[in-house]
């Protein structure tokens, strides 16, 4: 058995701010072929280096009144699709180019999970001929961190992948997350990371739950929201980090080494505070927030929003180091939104695909209340979408002030001809 081969790619499209056309109309935004050409040399081989996963995460992925409302089956309908067909195209061009499609010979791929909490997605596919014919099980779970703790506008998404291999069985868990905004909110991050460990949870057919780190390869990514420090490890003048921004060059790495001493992330990671046992591979792309939507790489005010690499790929593997990241890049032509899209391409030895992480979780799950929690959450985000549904769609769906005075007019009318004319 050769080494397994995953691509993990992240994405905020940002459709928050609006880009409903494309979800209702069907009419793809932006090419991800491009997005996922990022992950692979173009000069390899079609079939025998195109990769055994392929996990996709997304954040922001439709508006949040229509996400937290559970309107989400058309958006993934249409990301799976335009997916699938993006994959096949980047990762098995020698079938497609004969006049069939790779599913129809065999190869190409197939959807083994997906499953979406407020706008955040995950999509995960297995290699036909290879992987996909080897699944035997699959766990999915959800976790709500956002409002009040429980809400979907912040959280993760988990698929846990099952394979049975010549000797026992390998495990493989992707999560997609979504972790707490802005500048100074390292704190609420760190509980959002410390939420996931202790509630999402796998459940299997015989009743058994078991946490994040019971397996043998987790990929976590997404928009984990870390930002640029401008205090630490010194005082990082806005002029300073626009000049740092400036001088950063993909082809001489050693420019990335100051600006990311400044990442968040990294400052965490190496406290001890978050995202425990994780590593990524090397840096060598811009920050990839916050960008001026439109453009390919201008930068909004930093006085208003500093920029960070808030979309990242990591991972832990039973391999260990021999784990290895044959890419880590941004995608700088995307330009709807404004970050800019992610991927990674890992390969894990065939020597350790059946193997278990080592690491001790670094907080103990909560199963007395994971699943109350879950079910709180729920509730609240389906009342809470469909009330600001409600008051979008009084609003003409164009603007939340609107709909709030139009129901309101429409309130005190119907009192007054009720009770003031009666």
């Amino acid at each position: 058995m050769s080494a397994r081969k995953v691509v993990c790619a992240t994405y905020n499209g940002k459709l928050a701010r609006g880009c409903v056309h494309a979800l209702t109309t069907g009419e793809p935004s932006e090419d991800l072929t491009g997005w996922l050409s990022s992950t692979r040399d173009p000069g390899a081989g079609p079939d025998d280096e195109a990769p055994d996963f392929v996990a996709v995460g997304f954040q922001e992925m439709i508006p949040l009144h229509l996400a937290l409302a559970g309107f989400t089956k058309t958006a993934l309908d249409l990301h799976d699709d335009e997916l699938l067909a993006a994959i096949e195209r980047r990762f098995s061009p020698s079938s497609a180019g004969k006049g069939k499609s790779a599913a129809t010979q065999g190869q190409g791929y197939r959807l083994v999970a997906r499953k979406a909490i407020g706008g955040i997605a995950l999509l995960v596919y297995a290699r036909r001929g290879g992987v996909a014919e080897r699944v035997e099980r699959v766990a999915v779970s959800t976790v709500g961190c956002g409002i009040l703790g429980l809400m979907g506008n912040k959280g993760a998404v988990g698929v846990r992948v099952t394979l049975a291999e010549e000797k026992g069985s390998s495990e493989w868990t992707f999560v997609s997350a979504h972790l707490a905004a802005h500048q100074g909110e390292c704190e609420a991050r760190n509980a959002d990371w410390k939420e996931i460990c202790q509630r999402l949870v796998f459940e299997d057919e015989e009743g058994g739950q078991r946490g994040l780190f019971e397996t043998g390869h987790l990929f976590f990514f997404g928009d984990l929201n870390y930002r640029i420090s401008l205090t630490s490890p010194k005082k990082l003048p806005l002029h300073l980090l626009t000049h740092s921004i400036q001088s950063l060059s993909p082809s001489n790495p050693s420019t990335f080494s100051s600006l990311l001493s400044h990442d968040q992330l990294r400052q965490e990671q190496l406290a001890g505070r978050t995202l425990h046992h994780l590593r990524e591979g090397d840096i060598t792309f811009p920050p990839t927030y916050k960008f001026k939507p439109g453009t390919r790489s201008e930068y909004k005010d930093f006085k208003k929003r500093v920029p960070g690499w808030c979309d990242r790929v990591l991972f832990a593997s039973a391999a260990g180091e021999g784990a290895k990241v044959e890419s880590y890049r941004s995608v700088m032509d995307f330009t709807r939104s404004d970050h800019k899209p992610v991927a990674a391409t890992i390969s894990i030895p065939s020597t350790a695909v059946t193997s278990r992480l080592p690491h001790e979780p670094p907080y103990a799950l909560d199963l007395g209340s994971y699943r109350l929690k879950r079910t709180l959450g729920l509730v609240l985000d389906r009342l809470v979408g469909l009330l600001w549904c409600l008051v979008m769609l009084a609003g003409l769906n164009r603007d939340l002030r609107l709909g709030f005075v139009n129901l309101a007019v429409a309130s005190a009318t119907a009192y007054y001809r009720r009770y003031v004319m009666a």
